[in-house]
């Protein structure tokens, strides 16, 4: 699928590590280029916040909308996941003695995050444990009271690729007056993700994996109108309401007060940076967006769960086990030692097949994720290699 549009795929014999890395489009080189030659020749009003919005951010953040199905108020700009995540929480005012509930096998930014949000708000941290890698809703369900504050979790599981029922988990959730808030690293650009539908009150995403905007520090955040309704974030200056309708005209009043009250940005861009956006960034971003939409996040889930089930159906059947099923990991449990593991995995790397060996509280595997840019043929020489190498 448009395997021409990502010359990188040329390094590899299969390129199966999406959830380590996603590839970008050479798109993005033509959208990127676009802009620094509009600054370094001066078009148009680069130095316009007011006009680098509207040729930047309002088209990515209109691909972004469209992808999740919601409204592009929504949906803002962010730096990979750790700092959208912490912007949502940062606007948030738990109460004292109010707790979080999250699980086990989460990759270490949440954990680190929590641990400092529960210190910094004397909150309960309540940790959910795994039975055999993944985790039960009635676990969670029993975790989760009159007292929760939020539930901080990923929709996909970065290990063992479990991905979780968002609708009861936001029902069970919002029955206590809990926030759903959601690491969808793993999820979005993946597979459908409506959070609206699910019932998510806030999400964030990088852009370095299944949204194939890698190195650049992309990611994209959404929140509820419910939330954004009680947050309080730390406001800079351009989140909020231009007090003129444009921030340009307003540079030059002399009678403009520094220290006057402005008024507070409407949706997700009172969560906003503050300053100027990372317009660069945005920009590579957007054409990989673009991508997304026009192959359509309903043919990318149906192809990438096809692949992924053909993976799943055959290291089964050679009698090899897996953790979970429903998303495009699949972490193959081979028996094998670690040690031994990692041998084989630095076998399929020497022989050109790109996945990944990945571990976490003693449960480990080989983690193999296909994406849009993958074949039948890709996942064919994966397994070839892999039965051949654990045959020796």
């Amino acid at each position: 699928m448009r395997k021409s549009l990502f010359p990188a795929l040329r390094r590899f014999k299969a390129y199966l590590n999406t959830a380590s890395l996603g590839l970008m489009p050479s798109r993005a080189l033509l959208e990127a280029t676009k802009l620094l030659n509009d600054v370094i020749e001066f078009r148009g009003e680069v130095n316009s916040v007011d006009y680098m919005d509207g040729v930047v951010l309002k088209p990515l953040l209109d691909e972004a909308a469209r992808l999740m199905r919601v409204n592009p108020e929504n949906v803002g700009l962010s730096i990979q996941t750790t700092e959208g995540l912490r912007r949502i929480l940062l606007a948030l005012e738990p109460k004292k003695g109010q707790n979080i509930v999250s699980l086990d096998t989460e990759f270490p930014t949440v954990p680190a995050l929590l641990r400092s949000y529960a210190r910094r708000f004397n909150l309960e941290l309540r940790v959910v444990r795994n039975r055999n890698g993944v985790h039960t809703l009635d676990d969670i369900e029993k975790a989760i009271d009159d007292s929760t504050f939020a539930v901080v979790l990923s929709s996909v599981n970065w290990v063992t690729g479990e991905r979780l029922n968002l609708r009861e988990l936001s029902r069970v959730a919002h029955e206590h007056g809990a926030w759903l808030i959601v690491d969808a690293v793993q999820h979005l650009g993946a597979m459908r993700l409506f959070p609206e539908k699910e019932g998510v009150d806030a999400l964030s995403a990088g852009g370095e994996k299944w949204l194939l905007s890698p190195d650049t520090g992309a990611g994209l955040i959404y929140v509820s109108d419910e939330l954004l309704e009680g947050a309080k974030p730390i406001t800079g200056l351009l989140n909020n309401e231009p007090p003129t309708g444009e921030w340009s005209n307003w540079w030059g009043l002399p009678e403009k007060n520094p220290w006057g009250e402005l008024e507070p940005a409407r949706g997700v861009k009172k969560l906003d940076f503050g300053g100027g956006p990372p317009y660069l960034m945005a920009s590579a971003f957007l054409a990989s967006l673009k991508l997304i939409n026009e192959i359509g996040i309903e043919e990318i889930e149906r192809h990438n769960l096809r692949l992924a089930g053909r993976i799943r159906d055959e290291v089964l059947s050679a009698g090899l086990d897996v953790f979970a099923e429903g998303s495009p990991i699949v972490t193959i449990k081979t028996g094998l030692s670690y040690e031994e593991e990692e041998r084989l995995h630095k076998k399929l790397a020497a022989e050109g097949i790109s996945v990944s060996h990945r571990g976490v509280l003693s449960h480990y595997g080989i983690r193999v994720s296909p994406h849009l840019y993958n074949t039948l043929e890709d996942v064919e020489a994966f397994l070839e290699a892999l039965f051949g190498a654990m045959g020796e």
